[in-house]
């Protein structure tokens, strides 16, 4: 009966070693989790919040490739309640799952090098202003909601910048 005993708890104690192994390694690979955001005062209606985002960005181990982009509960203006459909029947809200998951497997250096065009109290530039940088990920724009995209791109950068802070 000691013999079991002893075999168990050596077993037992391997078990938790392996465990434990198995752990530290998934670590090992596991990315990094930054915040960032973006936003400035809402100049058409004082009363409410500034016009902004909050994201939540996860990057690979390396910490040069977006895993991951996450919006973070906030009090900023993301979209005018007023503002629910375009002229295609689609909105910014409708396209934002599909516009998150473009920055998946995007190269840090790559997004950080991105351009928004922003006017002087911090409103990015509309496609149709004198201006406007073209983004050069096509994917990271949805038609007719520009200003909410760059806000977005900049929150983005915001959470990069912090990498190796």
């Amino acid at each position: 009966m000691k013999r079991m005993t002893k075999l168990l708890a050596v077993l037992a104690v391997g078990a938790v070693a392996a465990a434990g192994v198995a752990g530290l390694a998934a670590c090992g690979e596991k990315g990094e989790t930054y915040e960032g955001e973006y936003h400035y005062a809402n100049a058409w209606d004082e009363t409410k919040p500034d016009y902004g985002v909050k994201v939540k960005v996860t990057v690979n181990a390396a910490g040069d490739t977006i895993e991951k982009v996450e919006i973070v509960e906030s009090n900023y203006v993301q979209a005018t309640d007023s503002w629910t459909e375009t002229d295609d029947g689609k909105n910014y809200l409708n396209k934002e799952a599909d516009l998150l998951k473009a920055y998946e497997g995007l190269k840090v250096a790559d997004v950080l090098a991105m351009k928004v065009a922003v006017a002087e109290d911090g409103t990015p530039l509309k496609q149709e202003e004198e201006g406007f940088i073209k983004y050069t990920n096509s994917d990271l724009l949805i038609s007719k909601a520009t200003q909410s995209c760059s806000r977005l791109v900049l929150a983005v950068q915001d959470a990069l910048e912090k990498i190796d802070a």
